[in-house]
């Protein structure tokens, strides 16, 4: 069996579920290269990108292997821990900016970053809540369904 045969194979026994995990995972790939291009230069955003990069190795990895659910739970547990990395890179920053604001008035347009901040916090948080759902539903087809496909 070739490789691209077996890819095939393969992609012919996943159900949709699968799929939104592998959807869901490269969209916090995605905020991972958003908040590290946009978010250097505030803070510190390069672990961020890393743990979520690892977590979707980890997916592959894992759901090459037959074990789909472990792979979405990885993605889901890394994805959440680059959101704390995240957080943790960037706190100082923004609250620096806010407490020097606190003395001279408030202006929640004029602290850079913070939009991206946000956008990239909801995308970390949507990824690592649709991936701990797909973790526990079932991504591989019934033997009988994926005959049928």
């Amino acid at each position: 069996m070739t490789l691209n045969e077996y890819v095939k194979q393969y992609m012919r026994t996943r159900t949709a579920a699968f799929y939104v995990a592998l959807g869901v995972s490269l969209l916090a790939v995605a905020a991972g290269v958003i908040a590290c291009a946009g978010l250097s230069a505030y803070g510190t955003a390069w672990p961020a990108l890393v743990c979520v990069i690892v977590g979707f190795m980890a997916f592959l990895v894992l759901s090459f292997a037959g074990q789909d659910n472990a792979g979405a739970a990885a993605m889901g547990v890394l994805t959440l821990a680059g959101f704390v990395c995240l957080l943790v890179g960037e706190y100082s920053h923004f609250f620096n900016t806010i407490q020097n604001q606190a003395m001279t008035g408030f202006n929640i347009a004029s602290v850079d970053g913070l939009m991206l901040l946000i956008v990239c916090v909801v995308l970390y948080v949507v990824s690592a809540i649709a991936l701990n759902v797909c973790a526990w539903l079932r991504l591989k087809k019934t033997a009988g369904a994926a005959r049928a496909a």
